[in-house]
């Protein structure tokens, strides 16, 4: 991504705001609160990691079929006699099912 690091920025917010909905006329904690949900909403409502985010980001691949194809042709041209035929899987390669989005963070790939 051809941002500077500095004028990325992100925008938080809380995906679940019961407050908001209850002052709106919709008071629904009780329900999830019956269900056992809280804990779930507790993490969408978590920290973020603003600098892991913009790492990610900035370090990111978008992986289209074409790239993908480009991808395995050179795995297959660095050594065509031994790798013609086969599969992505074969040639230590992530298999392709749908666009992807890649990108590293702490030394651990992220699709």
């Amino acid at each position: 991504i051809e941002i500077p690091y500095e004028k990325l920025d992100l925008v938080l917010e809380q995906p679940v705001d019961f407050e908001s909905l209850r002052a709106n006329g919709f008071d629904v904690k009780k329900l999830f609160q019956d269900q056992g949900w809280l804990g779930y909403f507790d993490i969408l409502n978590g920290p973020v990691y603003t600098q892991l985010v913009k790492d990610f980001w900035k370090r990111c691949d978008i992986i289209t079929q074409e790239e993908a194809d480009k991808e395995y042709n050179l795995k297959v041209a660095e050594d065509p006699k031994k790798n013609k035929g086969k599969s992505r899987t074969e040639l230590g390669l992530r298999e392709f099912t749908e666009t992807e989005i890649r990108s590293g963070c702490t030394g651990y790939e992220v699709v």
